[in-house]
């Protein structure tokens, strides 16, 4: 039994209540206030893509694991920070990076709030609404 003065017990990230939608301000606050234990070669992030991820992340969707090469991830920027925000657990799987690529800090690339980078992508632009979530492929399955 406890006593009046105990703390709560603590939740689990899957008990945690994470809003429905991303907020801009809390995108922004996140990427820099966070010390990532990852770095990025890339020179920016797309917060429409990050916020359609995060929603849809919480809705038990998962789109991969996180390649890394070292401490730097290679592939699956947007995934990590969607991820992260929405308090998912996720795998990295080992991978190599370009001999150019330079680490940067999540703080110190450029954050696009204005343009959805979907969009204007031809092979990209399915993602922008949720019919191709239909197939379940993208479904969590719990291990």
């Amino acid at each position: 039994m406890l006593d009046d003065n105990s703390p709560p017990p603590k939740k689990s990230n899957a008990e945690l209540e994470m809003p429905a939608e991303l907020e801009l301000d809390v995108f922004i606050k996140f990427i820099e206030e966070t010390d990532h234990v990852y770095s990025t070669a890339q020179i920016g992030l797309c917060f429409a893509v990050i916020a359609r991820i995060y929603r849809r992340v919480l809705k038990q969707h998962y789109f991969g694991d996180i390649k890394v090469d070292g401490n730097m991830i290679v592939d699956g920027n947007h995934r990590y920070i969607a991820y992260k925000l929405a308090n998912i657990e996720f795998d990295t799987v080992p991978w190599t990076r370009s001999f150019c690529d330079e680490a940067k800090k999540f703080n110190g690339i450029k954050m696009d709030a204005k343009n959805d980078w979907d969009k204007e992508h031809p092979v990209n632009k399915v993602y922008c609404d949720d019919d191709f979530l239909a197939k379940g492929k993208y479904l969590r399955v719990k291990k």
